[in-house]
């Protein structure tokens, strides 16, 4: 099995101005981001399945304090997660009722791709994701 690296709490703001200046150039609009919490029941995943393997690491680490932030796209009255499922799911299944969210908000309304790509999944809730073995 290949090494296992997690994103710092650093490299997560960085990953989210990264996205945000990729979604910018894609859709032609600008962004802005949110540093926040947001209560885990308002998050729509965007990838089916999770990695076993990488899932149990980031449980463990989570137990140890790992806090990277979860980046997120709102839509509706949603938060679809861009980056960080299994940080996502992990505080979930560990009982936590929020996580730390940097929120690409963008300045004009617009249907994220994400948001179709979540309903051609089915994909809800958290509970939706399928846990797969590598």
């Amino acid at each position: 099995m290949k090494e296992l690296h997690l994103i710092t709490r650093e490299g997560a703001f960085c990953r989210a101005a990264h996205i945000m200046d990729e979604y910018r150039a894609l859709y032609g609009l600008d962004f802005e981001i949110e540093h926040t919490f947001l209560p885990l029941e308002l998050l729509v995943p965007t990838q089916a399945e999770l990695s076993e393997a990488k899932l149990l690491v980031v449980l463990e680490e989570v137990r140890h304090g790992y806090d990277a932030p979860i980046i997120v796209i709102p839509y509706g009255e949603k938060y679809y997660i861009v980056d960080g499922h299994h940080r996502a799911f992990a505080l979930w299944k560990l009982g936590f009722r929020e996580v730390e969210a940097l929120i690409l908000r963008p300045k004009s309304r617009f249907l994220p791709g994400v948001v179709r790509t979540a309903e051609k999944s089915g994909l809800k809730h958290l509970a939706d994701i399928k846990i797969v073995r590598d």
